[in-house]
């Protein structure tokens, strides 16, 4: 079921809050992505976390490389205190110079505690206009 209103807005704020700490070196977006049982699947061979360090790692090499993370159009669904979100968009890398758009899509899972909506998963894809699977 479609999330309501208040939980989606939340969701979508804290998923902007995160791409903009990914686009933001030294802003700290492991922080958002802290909980024990937080887990990584990113959209290259190897980049697999389910430790609170290797997630730390990851989210600050990220945010080192100053890309840009845009979410374009972001779909929450929600059952009691868990809700995830299909979260359509890009990356503009800047690598030797060139900049380009990157399309990205992220399924992020969220669960609810006293503090709020807090991620829980995050799994990133690089979609390719001829896959191979």
């Amino acid at each position: 079921m479609l999330a309501d209103p208040a939980t989606r807005d939340a969701i979508v704020g804290l998923v902007h809050e995160t791409y903009r700490r990914l686009s933001t070196p030294g802003s700290d977006p492991a922080a958002l992505m802290a909980h024990p049982d937080f887990a990584v699947a990113g959209s290259g061979l190897g980049e697999l976390a389910y430790e609170a360090a290797d997630t730390r790692g990851m989210a600050e090499a990220v945010a080192s490389w100053a890309f840009t993370w845009t979410a374009e159009a972001i779909t929450v669904w929600r059952e009691g205190d868990v809700a995830w979100a299909q979260i359509l968009g890009s990356v503009r890398t800047r690598r030797d110079g060139v900049e380009e758009d990157v399309p990205y899509w992220t399924t992020g899972v969220f669960a609810r505690d006293d503090a709020g909506w807090r991620w829980r998963y995050w799994g990133g894809a690089e979609p390719q206009a001829n896959p191979r699977v």
